[in-house]
């Protein structure tokens, strides 16, 4: 039996968060493994535990959800709801949290055990008999990840994919069917990455860290070294795919013990990723292997190409042969709300970008659109914005072919003022603005203010916690308005 599933066994173990992703799957994998000392719990009322559990696992149809929700209130174990929250929590050697779990009601109880607090990641590092590869960053870590499973589906070798997002299915109860010789690829939020995990992957990616999530952290060194700590347990024999335009994962390469590979769009590299014209290109040893064209190409924008440049590099260091990463990434179209066609009306084009909740993923979506004349919708919720936090997006906006922006959320006003200072600066005339109270509003503006030939895009730039449940909420209402003007 696996060593750390061995101490398991022996310890007095409470799930947090049991109707969620993460909290239901570690709640069955305990009781798969028979082990007998765990209490679970869920903020929610026991009358809303079902809705609660369906609401919160995507990934599944409504016929699994149900058999998993089943499956789930019939283990051997207490459970503890609204008026029972964290009841014996002191009494716990090992707590597993779900990666939101500091922004629950009343959980500053738990803070004071946070010596005890795990997760379902380092459940997949310390089971997971295979070699992982692990990517995390501020934008386009989802792309990646899913880019790099669709290379490795390609060779001969058995692929398994999971992730932070609960569209990725979880497959903790599945992890010993796992052998040493397929490999295990992991999207890992930084929320994930405050637990100190004790291991690292094989081969860790970052594609970039951009000041985002600083409600979730002390400040932007602190979310940068809690990004670091995918990568501070890897050995020289391991390897770190980072981000060479990108001045924090640039230094990160500097001082790190594996080996260092970047990739780039912005210039050539001695060894790396990079572009040449319009060919990806990557060089190790001196030789030079070309993956594709950017016509090649199904998913479009600069950032794209990064994401494609990290995924091919990553594939190729692990030994993956250059024809199968071509023939992966050419053929990958992309991922829901990410710069997803959604209609098109009178010959304007509607796309939705909902999961672009920091200012940077706005930016790549305002340059993958530069040629035709865009009406953007941005805005939301940021808990804490730092110093200039917008100017970047601002200036892209600035200095692209925007005509209209938008606005809604508590951001609005600052998103705002940054354009204004924005088209100061870089003496150019700014586009319209305007502030608009719901989505609904702001679409139908959009709607009646657009001309043969327009995008309008959605991309927030913000979370949007403020007027919807999440991002996923948000790009479902704007597709339902976006059809019904159809």
């Amino acid at each position: 039996m696996n060593p750390y599933l061995t101490q398991l066994k022996s310890k007095n173990i409470h799930v947090i968060g049991v109707s969620g992703a993460e909290g239901s799957e570690v709640a069955i994998f305990l009781a798969k493994y028979r082990i007998k000392k765990v209490a679970l719990h869920d903020f929610c009322e026991k009358k809303d535990f079902q809705k609660s559990f369906f609401s919160f696992h995507d990934a599944l149809s409504q016929k699994e959800k149900k058999g998993e929700f089943n499956r789930l209130r019939r283990l051997p174990y207490k459970f503890y709801f609204r008026d029972e929250y964290l009841k014996n929590i002191e009494k716990a050697n090992v707590i597993f949290v779900p990666q939101s779990w500091f922004r629950y009601p009343f959980n500053d109880k738990l803070k004071k055990f946070e010596k005890k607090l795990s997760n379902i990641t380092k459940l997949y590092f310390n089971l997971c008999p295979a070699q992982i590869i692990a990517v995390t960053g501020t934008s386009g870590k989802s792309t990646t990840t899913r880019l790099i499973y669709e290379i490795f589906k390609k060779t001969n070798r058995h692929a398994y994919f999971t992730g932070n997002d609960r569209k990725n299915c979880q497959i903790l109860n599945n992890i010993f069917e796992i052998k040493p010789e397929d490999i295990l690829i992991m999207e890992i939020s930084n929320r994930q990455l405050k637990f100190d995990l004790k291991k690292s992957p094989k081969i860790g990616v970052i594609t970039n860290i951009t000041p985002n999530h600083l409600d979730d952290h002390r400040n932007f060194l602190d979310y940068v070294e809690t990004k670091y700590n995918l990568l501070q347990y890897q050995k020289p024999t391991d390897f770190a795919i980072l981000n060479y335009d990108n001045d924090t994962t640039r230094k990160i390469g500097k001082n790190h013990k594996a080996k260092i590979f970047y990739f780039s769009i912005q210039q050539q590299l001695q060894e790396g990723a990079f572009l040449v014209n319009n060919d990806l290109v990557i060089r190790k040893n001196k030789n030079e292997y070309k993956i594709c064209s950017i016509n090649d190409l199904k998913i479009k924008g600069k950032h794209n190409i990064q994401n494609v440049l990290a995924a091919s590099l990553c594939a190729f260091v692990y030994g993956v042969n250059t024809k199968i990463i071509r023939n992966a990434v050419t053929k990958f179209s992309g991922l829901k709300s990410r710069l997803e066609p959604i209609a098109e009306i009178k010959g304007v084009k509607y796309y939705e970008d909902s999961s672009a909740c920091n200012p940077d993923g706005v930016r790549a979506a305002v340059e993958t659109f530069s040629s035709t004349p865009l009406i953007l919708i941005a805005g939301g919720e940021r808990k804490i914005v730092s110093e200039s936090e917008f100017d970047e997006m601002a200036r892209t906006i600035v200095n692209n072919n925007v005509k209209i922006v938008l606005l809604i959320g508590k951001k609005a006003q600052i998103i705002k003022k940054a354009i204004n200072e924005a088209s100061l600066s870089c003496r150019k005339p700014g586009p319209i603005i305007q502030i608009c109270k719901t989505l609904e509003e702001v679409t139908v503006r959009a709607y009646k203010s657009a001309n043969r030939g327009d995008t309008v895009l959605l991309s927030p730039g913000c979370e949007s916690f403020d007027m919807f449940r999440d991002y996923r909420d948000r790009a479902r209402k704007f597709r339902k308005v976006v059809l019904a003007l159809k």
